[in-house]
């Protein structure tokens, strides 16, 4: 029977952005999982107790990841390749998929369909539209990047996709989205 994984020291950074407020919780330099777009702190950390990650030895900033964030979201050209993250328990279809979503490129979309594809398993754009529903390190492995045939798709940080919108419309992909696509979200 095989362990769970026991990090020695857990910390969570909480900051704000212009899409809201982050939370980052990491063991070392490995990401476990990443919530964002809330409107204060306290949503943060209700956030992280619903989903049973409350149990955190410190609040630190994981400043790295933060000042890439703040970059990013000015609208420069950063990269979240170099952020480990945790993929213990991700079977190998979650991985392959999680993977390929990480070398998704700024201002490019794929759909769910090419992302199946793209990991040879094509006809299951459903069961990546669900790893990605499940994605817990958005911006890392960019879902936002991953669309529908017939629109946007959903985003599941807070904001929805409201925020998806804005995250591609600051890369500049918004226009590889056909415009017809998007009138269906008005």
């Amino acid at each position: 029977m095989g362990q769970s994984f026991q990090p020695p020291e857990v910390s969570l950074d909480i900051f704000d952005s212009v899409i809201g407020w982050f939370g980052v919780l990491y063991s070392g330099k490995i990401v476990l999982a990443i919530k964002l777009g809330f409107d204060d702190p306290g949503q943060v950390r209700q956030a992280f107790q619903e989903a049973g990650l409350s149990d955190v030895s410190s609040f630190e900033p994981m400043k790295r990841f933060r000042t890439q964030v703040r970059k990013y979201l000015a609208g420069e050209k950063v990269g979240f390749d170099s952020f480990e993250i945790y993929t213990a328990g991700m079977t190998a279809f979650q991985l392959a998929v999680t993977e390929a979503c990480r070398n998704i490129p700024r201002g490019q979309v794929l759909t769910y369909g090419d992302l199946a594809d793209k990991v040879g398993h094509a006809g299951a754009a459903r069961a990546v539209g669900t790893v990605m529903k499940r994605n817990p390190f958005p911006m890392i492995v960019p879902c936002h990047r991953v669309v529908r045939s017939g629109g946007l798709g959903g985003f599941s940080t807070q904001g929805g996709v409201g925020t998806k919108r804005w995250l591609l419309e600051l890369e500049g992909a918004l226009s590889k989205v056909e415009k017809p696509l998007l009138d269906l979200l008005e």
